[in-house]
């Protein structure tokens, strides 16, 4: 039994490696073909939620100075309020 998005994920990357249809690859695996193309639709729909985002370089200011003399490369705020940083080790390369 498949437990778990881990083990949706690994099926549908599994299908995808296969080269099968799917209808063929739930025949092989005894896989219910409904079953498995709801999982294939949720994970489409969970990817279109991504947003591409793109960035610009700026001169680091003495406020970014992080860690190591390296500067702020990125800042992440989570919606429950955490914040991820990132630094950048020594100078640009």
């Amino acid at each position: 039994m498949i437990k778990g998005p881990d083990g949706r994920a690994g099926v549908l990357r599994a299908l995808e490696r296969s080269g099968l249809s799917m209808a063929e690859f739930c025949r092989r695996r005894g896989l219910a073909y409904a079953t498995v193309a709801s999982w294939r639709s949720m994970a489409r729909r969970a990817a279109a939620d991504f947003v591409e985002v793109e960035t610009e370089l700026a001169a680091p200011s003495e406020s970014d100075a992080g860690v190591a003399g390296g500067g702020l490369c990125a800042e992440l705020v989570l919606p429950g309020g955490a914040v991820l940083r990132v630094y950048q080790r020594g100078g640009a390369r």
